[in-house]
């Protein structure tokens, strides 16, 4: 798990998990929108201003490196990264500044806080530990230091144990590039525990599951190290992914992603495959409740990809619908809540457009679909029927029952970055200007 407590519940993967190949979210943009049933094109929904904004500006009015960092949400306090100033930490209810830790190299991969305590990797090889009440070390540990240029991932808990990769720098042409390193550390005195060359992708049920340089998918104990089982790759120049979770298992895709791999089901516990499906090109399953939804090809080359819905304990095919595509390396982004599975796909070499689709959970009936004339980027879901959806240069808030976008709010100039994060009734995200936040 990310933390212990609460994190596991409001935190970086806790809003409606949208993926498209490894990030979550998909992005539109500020054109006419047709709603099914032949309902007017809409205009801009009204701009509402953040609640507060925490600005992360130099002097000179630039950002400070912040654009595509998530932020973590902790016991009423945002936790936020700086490449240039290291770790903030930021009163969730008046966006006030607690506390701010200078690390160097404090960037992408986001902290875990448990126990008191905030954990944070940072570039060079370096672990630290801070006290959330004020910020102040509790330790430091450099596992990675003697890694080539080390790069580091984000920092998860079990227990009383901390774990996080760094990944060595190299050449994209390198024939024999140098594995990622997992560290497992003490939580409470920084002490290293174990390490092997792996990519750790979760902590989840008291299991790390990782990539070795083989691609496979494989179980750790966290705090022996020992391996408790793994699934090997079926396509040599592949690998295995760990993407969803849902009734007792865990879903992931293997073989070589974008031109061929099949979804597979594992018993969490044990590594048995439960059952497995065909996937389409880039597509990431997506699981809710009792389903699993994935972009799986039509029965040849020249149909168009289906989205489909699992059931997700048996492989039981429930229902199937229109995707978007014939296209090799295309797959459309999904993301799914009680009531539908939504469906978003960019197409169109001279006019760009992107659709969005919903689709009844139960039976696959489309009940909206509204399409905007630019290519996608990024967008999160949260409870009380509001999508997220970033169209260019701007969030803009859905009514997921019919699909109309209800207000909008400034994204900042990137168009790409993890979706904004929901907690007790607030929304959080960040971009090249700061923290801004959002009562729902």
């Amino acid at each position: 798990m990310r933390a212990t407590g609460e994190q596991q519940e409001v935190g970086r993967r806790q809003v409606v998990k949208w993926v498209a190949g490894g990030a979550i979210g998909i992005g539109l943009a500020n054109a006419a929108c047709d709603v099914l049933g032949g309902a007017p094109k809409e205009a801009k929904p009204p701009a509402r201003e953040p609640q507060w904004t925490f600005a992360l500006l130099d002097e000179d009015g630039g950002a400070k490196g912040v654009r595509h960092v998530p932020v973590v949400y902790q016991d009423g306090v945002i936790y936020v990264r700086s490449e240039k100033d290291g770790l903030y930490a930021v009163d969730a209810a008046t966006g006030r500044e607690r506390w701010r830790a200078p690390l160097a190299g404090a960037r992408l991969g986001a902290p875990a806080v448990a126990s008191g305590a905030v954990f944070v990797a940072t570039d060079g090889g370096a672990v630290h530990a801070l006290g959330t009440a004020d910020g102040e070390p509790l330790w430091r540990q450099a596992p990675g230091s003697r890694l080539r240029t080390p790069s580091a991932g984000d920092v998860w808990t079990s227990g009383s144990v901390a774990l996080v990769s760094f990944h060595p720098f190299t050449y994209d042409e390198d024939p024999h590039p140098p594995p990622s390193v997992l560290y497992a550390l003490d939580a409470r005195k920084g002490d290293q525990l174990w390490q092997t060359e792996a990519s750790l992708l979760e902590v989840r049920d008291g299991l790390a599951y990782v990539n070795p340089p083989d691609g496979s998918l494989t179980a750790l104990d966290p705090r022996t190290g020992a391996v408790r089982w793994s699934a090997p790759l079926e396509k040599s120049g592949g690998r295995c992914t760990l993407d969803a979770f849902a009734a007792g298992l865990l879903f992931g895709r293997n073989g070589i992603l974008g031109i061929g791999s099949k979804l597979v089901a594992y018993d969490g516990r044990t590594g048995a495959v439960r059952w497995t499906a065909p996937a389409a090109h880039s597509s990431v399953p997506v699981a809710h409740g009792d389903a699993v939804y994935i972009s799986g090809p039509g029965r040849s080359k020249r149909d168009e990809q289906q989205l489909q819905a699992f059931d997700a304990a048996s492989g039981k095919l429930r229902w199937t619908a229109p995707a978007f595509s014939t296209r090799l390396y295309e797959s459309p982004v999904i993301a799914a809540d009680g009531d539908c599975a939504y469906l978003c796909w960019s197409e169109g070499s001279h006019e760009e457009r992107t659709t969005l689709r919903a689709h009844d959970a139960a039976i696959g009936r489309e009940r909206w679909r509204s399409t905007r004339h630019v290519t996608s980027s990024a967008a999160g879901g949260a409870s009380g029927n509001r999508l997220f959806v970033c169209y260019l240069h701007d969030w803009y808030c859905h009514d997921t029952r019919t699909g109309e976008a209800l207000w909008r709010v400034g994204a900042g100039q990137t168009i790409s970055g993890p979706p904004p994060l929901a907690a007790d009734g607030m929304l959080y995200f960040a971009n090249d200007k700061g923290v801004h936040a959002l009562r729902l």
